[in-house]
């Protein structure tokens, strides 16, 4: 008798659109392997409608984030859609990596990367969107954190401020779970990374990823994003969730937004 678990995500849907050649033997194949019906086409202007219309689960961009144009494709898509938004950028270089992720992308890989990265990366995105699936699941820890004014509940996996929920995506959420889980503790953009996305990136690759993730997360957190409260970066360091009412500038941490 098939498991209930795998008829589910047989259907689920991958939208794939790109305005670039890319390695297609080995994105469709990992889609497949992670259960996803896939539907896919060179990205024009009837993209953003399609997306609206089917609501697929995953939509995966191979796009050239060096270019304004594909930053712009990145920024419609996630306007359009409520999915989770895989770039696939070109290799070997990290050039508009970060600035994919700024446009909107939940995650960002090269096509140099490889089919193993990319099944990884969608293993770990459907973890976090399996019904029933608490981030407690597999990190382990309390139900919820109060750090000062913040609630983070990880049977929800939300945020909040008293009755207001802060609006972040997946990725955002487990990056200031894993700050508020290490509350005073400096923790550098390596072992973020690694904590939240099961992959080991060069220190170069984690300070440029995690510093557009903290300047997005800053934005929905903090009262004065340039001037953050919350947030601090210990520079040469790392970032801190700070668990006191004050910045820590008397104390060695620079508080600018970075």
């Amino acid at each position: 008798m098939p498991d209930k678990n795998d008829d589910r995500m047989r259907r689920s849907v991958a939208f794939v659109t790109h305005t670039r050649e890319y390695r297609a033997a080995d994105v469709l194949p990992a889609l497949a392997r992670q259960g996803y019906i896939t539907t896919e086409r060179p990205h024009d202007r009837d993209t953003e409608r399609l997306l609206i219309q089917l609501a697929p689960d995953l939509v995966l961009l191979a796009v050239d984030p060096r270019q304004e144009s594909d930053l712009t494709v990145i920024g419609n898509v996630a306007r359009s859609s409520r999915a989770s938004i895989v770039v696939i950028a070109p290799g070997p270089h990290v050039n508009g990596m970060s600035s994919a992720l700024d446009a909107g992308a939940d995650v960002c890989l090269r096509d140099t990367d490889g089919p193993e990265l990319l099944t990884a990366q969608l293993s770990a995105i459907a973890r976090r969107k399996s019904p029933g699936t608490s981030f407690d699941a597999f990190e382990g820890g309390p139900a919820s954190i109060q750090v000062r004014d913040l609630e983070l509940d990880f049977d929800r996996c939300q945020a909040s401020r008293g009755d207001e929920v802060i609006p972040l995506t997946p990725t955002e959420f487990k990056i200031l779970a894993y700050l508020a889980r290490n509350a005073g503790k400096v923790i550098s953009p390596v072992e973020i990374l690694r904590a939240v996305q099961d992959y080991t990136y060069s220190e170069r690759e984690a300070q440029e990823i995690v510093k557009v993730y903290i300047r997005r997360i800053r934005r929905k957190i903090e009262f004065e994003p340039a001037d953050p409260n919350y947030i601090v970066n210990i520079r040469g360091f790392g970032y801190m969730l700070e668990r006191r009412g004050t910045t820590r500038g008397e104390s060695g941490a620079d508080t600018r937004a970075a």
